[in-house]
């Protein structure tokens, strides 16, 4: 699991010329038995509460459109709920917007993206004292002062752009702040590591041009 401290904070989009937040970690004017396991995890505890965690990838959105389950409590089964979150200190948790490689054949790829993003959306607005949308450094900031759990967004598979440059900004406008360019088969984007064939030998001219786009409006390239 790909957990970032506050000082990556900075890589949601729309952060430029903001300053990460630093934390002394010393255990200088604390009470805190250092030398001791439970000292140190006394120690781990408050720091999980007082600095923000930063998951960069969750998958619960397409696991949730196979199998509905409410996340705002303790769930029997999967890797992420409301509860579990808050006990590990988790204070922001990326959704991952997966889109399965099928979907760039068979087509739907967009139209799940959509309907994934909504089910995100559906999460705030359901349990709106457990869980909040961000967008941008100082929505995560809010919600982090609120006690709240941001839910910023990043779709993994390229796919979900179906090769329309325009579907872009649509979903950056919708919440996305990275794209995983491939994911386990090669796409209208570039080559997957996984795919042993070797369709663009990289990047295509699509994918190239997706790459100069992203890094305009500031989504990052995952």
């Amino acid at each position: 699991m790909k957990v970032l401290i506050l000082l990556l904070l900075t890589a949601l989009i729309g952060c430029r010329g903001t300053e990460p937040a630093t934390y002394d970690l010393s255990a200088e004017n604390d009470q805190i038995d250092m030398t001791s396991s439970e000292g140190l995890r006394e120690k781990a505890n408050r720091l999980a509460r007082e600095l923000m965690i930063i998951d960069t990838h969750i998958d619960i959105p397409y696991r949730l459109s196979k199998k509905d389950a409410d996340i705002s409590e303790r769930t029997p089964d999967g890797d992420f709920d409301y509860v579990r979150a808050r006990q590990g200190g988790l204070d922001v948790a990326f959704m991952s917007i997966y889109i399965p490689s099928e979907y760039q054949n068979k087509g739907g790829a967009t139209e799940l993206a959509d309907g994934l993003i909504d089910m995100v959306e559906g999460f705030a607005i359901r349990w709106p004292d457990k869980f909040a949308l961000a967008r941008s450094v100082s929505e995560v900031r809010e919600n982090f002062q609120k006690g709240l759990l941001s839910l910023p967004m990043g779709m993994e598979n390229g796919a979900g752009l179906e090769g329309n440059i325009e579907n872009l900004t649509y979903f950056y406008d919708r919440g996305i702040r990275y794209i995983t360019l491939t994911h386990s088969t090669n796409n209208l984007i570039g080559d997957s590591s996984y795919d042993t064939r070797r369709r663009w030998t990289g990047l295509s001219p699509f994918g190239k041009e997706l790459v100069e786009a992203m890094n305009r409006i500031g989504m990052m390239i995952d």
